[in-house]
């Protein structure tokens, strides 16, 4: 209770609006036209969505990007990103990340034939863990398993490299984050509120979390990033996210 206590008023105080890129952070997307007006908003506002390949050799290797940019991540699952989410970015042209787990994909909402096409129509696979444990709290070799077993699964299945990677809750400390370095992940991310700029630590990455399907207005006055006003939003909506759920 006290570390969402402290992730909250963390949250309210955190501004995002000078940072070089917003990697925005999905989990269920219950209506299109809401993803399509938040899409609309970035496109509108002249924000470069970018795929994780270039982000990552910005992040890694300073190559230039065009700035502001917006990496589109989707966490978890969901059935919903398929049906809402994918038909929106693919009539746009637009990239995205997604961080599936891999434990159970035969079962899951989202099969290893949805990562393999997914992957063919130019989105990247990135690694959500095995099981979405809270790392921190696992032994070395259950926490091997739940990164680079996860992290060979999904090569596995793609035939390639997974080289992005999100902490399950945005869990992690020096242990976990050294077991993701030694894994082959280029980079990580986390669900502190924040964005992007050059020179942050790769493995310590910020997103930007959407949750509780904001209309255009809601999202234009979030994603601006101002202090005090893009935290105190995020925080009415996990209260409207778990409402819905």
């Amino acid at each position: 209770m006290l570390n969402r206590v402290r992730r909250a008023l963390r949250d309210v105080g955190a501004t995002f609006a000078s940072s070089d890129v917003r990697v925005l952070c999905h989990h269920e997307v219950r209506s299109r036209a809401r993803f399509h007006a938040q899409i609309s908003v970035l496109l509108e506002r002249d924000y470069t969505v970018i795929a994780m390949e270039e982000f990552i050799g910005w992040a890694r290797a300073g190559r230039p990007i065009r700035s502001p940019a917006v990496v589109l991540t989707f966490d978890g699952c969901y059935r919903s990103q398929l049906e809402n989410a994918v038909p929106v970015l693919e009539a746009l042209n637009l990239p995205a990340t997604f961080f599936p787990t891999s434990a159970g994909l035969d079962d899951a909402e989202i099969s290893d034939r949805d990562l393999i096409a997914l992957a063919a129509r130019g989105h990247t696979i990135g690694c959500h863990t095995h099981t979405h444990p809270d790392l921190t709290t696992l032994p070395p070799h259950e926490l091997e398993d739940e990164i680079a077993g996860s992290k060979r699964v999904l090569e596995a299945i793609l035939g390639g490299p997974v080289t992005a990677f999100c902490y399950p809750y945005g869990a992690r400390n020096a242990r976990v984050a050294d077991e993701v370095r030694r894994a082959g992940f280029q980079v990580a991310f986390t669900v502190d509120l924040g964005g992007v700029s050059a020179g942050n630590d790769p493995y310590e990455l910020p997103r930007i979390t959407i949750l509780g399907e904001p209309g255009a207005a809601e999202f234009a006055a979030f994603i601006g990033g101002a202090r005090l006003v893009s935290g105190g939003i995020l925080v009415g909506w996990k209260i409207r996210e778990r409402l819905l759920d």
